[in-house]
C-alpha cells in the first residue's frame, strides 16, 4: 500500500529537490528531503529564487545559477530564504547544499538545470510546487501565478529530452492554498484524473505530527520565519496550521488578515505525478522554450489566453 512514488525513487542515489514556483517553494520539499536523507540518499536542495543574487556570487556555476552558502554578506531582514535555509541545515550540523536559480525564460534555466545535473552527478530531480498552481494546463479561468512554475517545467522537461536516464517528478504540497489566486481545484482534481489515466500519478500521503521529517520541516520554517518576520511563507504557515489540525479560516500570521482561509487536511498532503505528462499537458509549454527573459514568458501566456476559448468555472460539488 505504500503510494509508488516511493518505489519510483527507491533506487535514487544522487537526487535534486528544486521549488519550482520561486519564494519558499524550496522548503515544501523539506520534508522529503529530511526523509530521502535519512534512507541514505545524497539530497541537494534548489529554488527559482525571487532575490538578485549576482553581486553575492561573483563566481556562480551557471549565469542563472550559483550555490547560497552561509559566507553570503546579507542584510538583516533581507527577502533571501534560500540564504537563511542554508544557515539553519549548518547549525543543525548538515552541510548546507543550496542553490539558487534566477528568475529567467527557459533558456537560460534550463542551462543551469543542466550545469547543475553535471555538477551534482544527478540521477532524480524532484520539482515541488507550494500549491497546486503548476497543474493549470492554460485555458483554465485562473491560472494563479504560472510563471515560474511553467518554466521550471519547461526546463526540466527539455533536461529529460537530453538526458533520458535521468528520473523526473513533481510533487505538490498545499491543497487548496491557490484559492488565494482564484484557482478551482476542480481543476487540480480534474488534471489529477488525466494525469491517472496516462499512468503519471504516482499516489499521496499525508504528512503528520509525529513524523520526524516534518518535526524538521516546521523547526527550519520557524527560524527562517524568525529572520525575516516582514515575509512569513503564507504557503507554508498554512501547511503547517493543516498538519496541526487547525481548520477553516485560521491564521497563523498577520499577512493574511482581511481574508478569508479554508485550512483543511488536504493542504498537508504531497501529490505525486511524473513530471513529464505534466509538462506536456502545458498547453502553451511549445511557444515557452525559446525564453529568455520573465518578460517575454508573460508575453507568451498573455498570447495563449488571447488565442484559447477559456473554459466555464467550476467549483468542487461538495
Amino acid at each position: 500500500m505504500q503510494p509508488p512514488f516511493f518505489s519510483a525513487i527507491k533506487d535514487s542515489r544522487r537526487v535534486l529537490i528544486a521549488g519550482m514556483g520561486g519564494g519558499f517553494d524550496v522548503f515544501c520539499g523539506l520534508p522529503l528531503y529530511f526523509a530521502l536523507r535519512s534512507e541514505g540518499m545524497e539530497v541537494t536542495l534548489c529554488n527559482l529564487s525571487f532575490t538578485s543574487f549576482s553581486p553575492l556570487a561573483p563566481h556562480p556555476l551557471a549565469p542563472a545559477l550559483t550555490e547560497v552558502t552561509p559566507e553570503f554578506r546579507v542584510s538583516e531582514g533581507a527577502y533571501f530564504p534560500e540564504y537563511y535555509l542554508s544557515c539553519w541545515l549548518g547549525s543543525q550540523g548538515e552541510i548546507p547544499r543550496v542553490f539558487a536559480l534566477s528568475k529567467t525564460g527557459v533558456q537560460p534555466l534550463l542551462a543551469a538545470y543542466r550545469a547543475l545535473a553535471e555538477h551534482l552527478s544527478l540521477d532524480t530531480i524532484i520539482l515541488v510546487d507550494g500549491g497546486t498552481d503548476a497543474l493549470m494546463r492554460g485555458d483554465e479561468v485562473d491560472l494563479g501565478t504560472p510563471h515560474e512554475d511553467a518554466v521550471s517545467l519547461c526546463a526540466v522537461n527539455e533536461l529529460l529530452h537530453e538526458r533520458p536516464e535521468l528520473k523526473t517528478y513533481m510533487v505538490s504540497l498545499g491543497f487548496g492554498i491557490d484559492h488565494f489566486h482564484g484557482v478551482s481545484h476542480w481543476n487540480v482534481l480534474e488534471a489529477t484524473a488525466e494525469l491517472t489515466r496516462a499512468g503519471a500519478y504516482l499516489g499521496s500521503f499525508s504528512l503528520t505530527p509525529e513524523q520526524k521529517p516534518v518535526q524538521l520541516y516546521r523547526a527550519a520554517c520557524e527560524a527562517v520565519f524568525r529572520q525575516m518576520p516582514r515575509h512569513v511563507s503564507i504557503v507554508n504557515s498554512s501547511i503547517l496550521s493543516a498538519v496541526d489540525g487547525q481548520y477553516g479560516d485560521y491564521h497563523a500570521t498577520g499577512r493574511t488578515h482581511g481574508s478569508e482561509l479554508w485550512i483543511n487536511p488536504l493542504m498537508a498532503q504531497y501529490w505525486c505525478y511524473e513530471l513529464g505528462p505534466v509538462a506536456r499537458r502545458l498547453q502553451y509549454r511549445e511557444a515557452l522554450m525559446d525564453t529568455l527573459t520573465m518578460s517575454e514568458v508573460d508575453q507568451v501566456i498573455r498570447t495563449h489566453r488571447e488565442s484559447v476559448n477559456i473554459r466555464p468555472h467550476h467549483a468542487l460539488p461538495l
